[in-house]
């Protein structure tokens, strides 16, 4: 069985990499949730004025803006956060580490899930998921278990 986790070499420049392309994602979902916004209102604006107090349309377009705004206020959350991270190399696991196990790489960062980046499935999770308290704080060489599985820290940048 091959370790896709070993195919390329994990280092200060592929974490810089990584961070560019999560920042890319971000943008791009702000980007989409603003055109969203945009088509939103015009809707709502083609519709007219509501017809009464309960108008449906009207109500369903409101729950319509609300969910993208939120959507579009945690895409530029997630720029911030990113632009927290500094390229130095980490010696445990914390907020911006990335960690190569022995299964998988994780980046700890934003909570955007599994990621393909440069032929790499990489977790991009947030120091508030589960995982992250079972390797909060570990260094390489040491091992944690989540969900049954063992994974072992082969390097932390």
């Amino acid at each position: 069985m091959s370790d896709k986790t070993t195919q390329l070499p994990l280092d200060i420049a592929f974490k810089k990499r990584l961070i560019v392309y999560c920042k890319q994602l971000q943008e791009d979902s702000y980007a989409q949730a603003t055109k969203a916004m945009i088509e939103t209102q015009a809707e709502a604006n083609a519709y007219g004025p509501p017809k009464d107090r309960y108008d449906g349309f009207r109500n369903q377009q409101l729950r319509k803006g609300q969910l993208i705004e939120k959507q579009a206020a945690a895409a530029l959350s997630n720029i911030k956060a990113l632009n927290l991270i500094d390229d130095q190399i980490r010696d445990c696991a914390d907020f911006g580490a990335l960690l190569h196990t022995d299964k998988l790489v994780y980046f700890v960062a934003i909570g955007i899930g599994l990621v393909k980046f440069e032929s790499l499935d990489i977790a991009v999770i947030s120091p508030n998921v589960p995982v992250f308290s079972v390797m909060k704080g570990l260094k390489t060489g040491e091992t944690f278990t989540f969900n049954g599985v063992f994974y072992a820290i082969r390097q932390i940048i």
